[in-house]
């Protein structure tokens, strides 16, 4: 398992099994700006297709080598998932996806990765379970123990929304859509004190700029440097909010070089001992994104 960073993962682009790019997006010929993919089995396919699909994964894992481009699969369920680690040279893939990930599954899904524990693993957050703090309070308990495994905590905004019969609405960040809202925020309580990062919601209507960046400064406020994205038109203008401005880099530096336990820069306090962490994370940003103006 070659060690990634959750700052590397930048927009992770959801890719069908089934998509006629998916070969040359592997190579790196189309979309070299790409940082990390999730190859899907689940929703995106549909169960007629599965045959044919399993035979293209089949196929691209065979012919794949590892480049800079961090790839994932996301199975369709533990089944599913037990035949794809049996595929020739999948050790070159770095982890899974798993769906749908709940109390009713975790057990049996980590069982599989006790064994196979060179793989990293990003579970989705997108059952019923999600409306309950005690449910999500059992998942993280379940987690815990396999910490230096889960790159990421990924939430399933599309799939939360459709269990109350909503759908997204374009004009509308996750911020204005309370229920979603709710649920990232109680997520984000309850995972981020125990060091489980935590991924950004999709964006479903790709050709809307203006609300795609209305919710990255959303994402940053809330400390979610990795997002879903459904079309490559997002990933760039995703990213490019992950730079950090000269003067986020000039703070954290301070704080994480400099003796000082308090400072004042442009009119506000930093304190080494409390700030720290977001210094920290600023850092990272700098090494995967560098330094742009301020939006």
């Amino acid at each position: 398992m070659r060690k990634i960073s959750y700052y590397e993962l930048g927009a992770t682009l959801y890719i069908p099994i089934l998509h006629k790019n998916l070969e040359i997006i592997l190579k790196r010929e189309k979309y070299d700006y790409l940082k990390s993919i999730v190859i899907c089995l689940e929703d995106s396919t549909a169960l007629c297709d599965m045959k044919e699909g399993m035979e293209q994964l089949q196929q691209c894992i065979k012919n794949l080598k590892q480049t800079c481009l961090k790839v994932f699969i996301r199975p369709r369920d533990i089944e599913n998932l037990k035949i794809i680690l049996n595929f020739k040279n999948i050790e070159v893939i770095d982890g899974f996806a798993l769906a749908k990930f709940d109390t009713q599954n975790s057990e049996a899904y980590l069982c599989v990765f006790r064994e196979y524990n060179h793989f990293y693993l990003m579970p989705i957050l997108e059952t019923k379970e999600v409306f309950s703090s005690l449910k999500l309070q059992s998942i993280l308990e379940v987690l815990k123990p396999f910490r230096e495994q889960i790159l990421v905590v990924r939430i399933g905004g599309e799939d939360i929304l459709s269990h109350l019969g909503m759908m997204r609405n374009c004009k509308k960040t996750i911020y204005d859509t309370m229920p979603l809202y709710l649920i990232l925020s109680t997520i984000i309580n309850l995972f981020k004190p125990y060091g489980f990062f935590i991924s950004s919601v999709v964006y479903a209507c790709f050709k809307e700029k203006r609300i795609l960046h209305q919710e990255l400064l959303g994402d940053i406020e809330h400390q979610l440097f990795n997002k879903t994205s459904i079309h490559p038109e997002q990933v760039k203008i995703i990213q490019s909010y992950y730079q950090v401005t000269p003067d986020a880099y000039e703070v954290a530096k301070r704080l994480l070089e400099s003796d000082d336990a308090i400072f004042s820069h442009k009119g506000r306090m930093y304190e080494k001992t409390t700030h720290s962490n977001w210094a920290k994370s600023v850092i990272q940003r700098y090494q995967n994104y560098g330094v742009t103006d301020a939006k």
